[in-house]
């Protein structure tokens, strides 16, 4: 049974759909980053690009016949996607325990503002999930990733790193408009840096929905990478953070492979329900 296999809508349209989406995307994106003042926007159009990015997917999708609702396993899943969730940080919150306790660089056995500010806190992961992780995993993920698969058709396994890696290089090359106008950043071993560091999150993120399907998983990966959930005070040198990202990304990939497999044989949903079906007729 291959747990690489999977249940990919049926597209309707050819290619020129998530091309022109894309595009699009760009263009708005760019828009938005222009009066944008400052690195970071405004609260208010913050929230209204989430709205525009998640529009902009679904809609892809309804033009090419795909029902959005698919994308969403139902919410019975959400209890061991909470359980995985939460293994994960507290895994990597005793690591950082005791990285600060052995006096290592970057980690302080001080409380970091999760612990002292829980309340902001709450509130800036959930917009990161609501309009951030949440559209871009729809539109990467959802959309992108599957359509790719979708494309590149033939065996099962190289359509799917195919996908994988087509919609991380697209997450990657969707930041720029933000790396150029938004922050005034220009070329370099900075870019290069940083753009493998968000190619790195692609794969990861795409992998782990190549394997589960599971959207809410993804999206939820996604924000609390965003807002980190750490207990101790954390602060990676520079130098160190394509490393530790890559780090960081493996042991996503890892724990989650791990429980799927230990989760087929108790048939706890991790996967969603189709992706159960379409690994059960293998």
């Amino acid at each position: 049974m291959s747990r690489m296999s999977s249940d990919s809508p049926v597209f309707e349209r050819g290619p020129l759909v998530p091309i022109v989406t894309y595009l699009l995307i760009i263009v708005v994106l760019s828009g938005f980053a222009l009066v944008a003042t400052g690195a970071s926007p405004s609260p208010i159009l913050g929230m209204a690009w989430g709205v525009f990015l998640i529009v902009a997917g679904l809609g892809a999708l309804t033009v090419e016949g795909v029902s959005p609702r698919s994308l969403f396993p139902s919410t019975r899943s959400l209890v061991p996607v909470l359980g995985v969730l939460i293994t994960f940080w507290a895994l990597y919150n005793l690591v950082a325990y005791s990285l600060a306790h052995f006096g290592v660089s970057g980690f302080d056995i001080v409380a970091s503002r999760v612990v002292a500010h829980p309340l902001p806190y709450l509130a800036a992961l959930g917009s990161a999930l609501v309009f951030t992780a949440i559209p871009e995993e729809v539109v990467f993920r959802g959309y992108f990733q599957s359509k790719a698969v979708a494309l590149a058709r033939g065996n099962a396994r190289r359509a799917a790193a195919i996908g994988v890696a087509v919609g991380a290089v697209l997450f990657a090359l969707f930041h720029l408009p933000r790396w150029f106008l938004m922050s005034n950043h220009g070329l370099g071993p900075a870019l290069a840096s940083h753009l493998l560091g968000l190619t790195l999150a692609g794969l990861a993120y795409g992998l782990v929905y190549a394997v589960t399907r599971n959207l809410w998983l993804v999206a939820l990966f996604h924000a609390t990478m965003n807002q980190p959930p750490f207990l101790l005070t954390v602060q990676i040198p520079s130098n160190l953070h394509l490393l530790v990202g890559l780090i960081e990304y493996a042991a996503i990939v890892l724990l989650v492979l791990v429980t799927v497999s230990l989760t087929e044989s108790e048939r706890i949903p991790v996967t969603s329900p189709r992706q159960e079906a379409s690994q059960a007729s293998d």
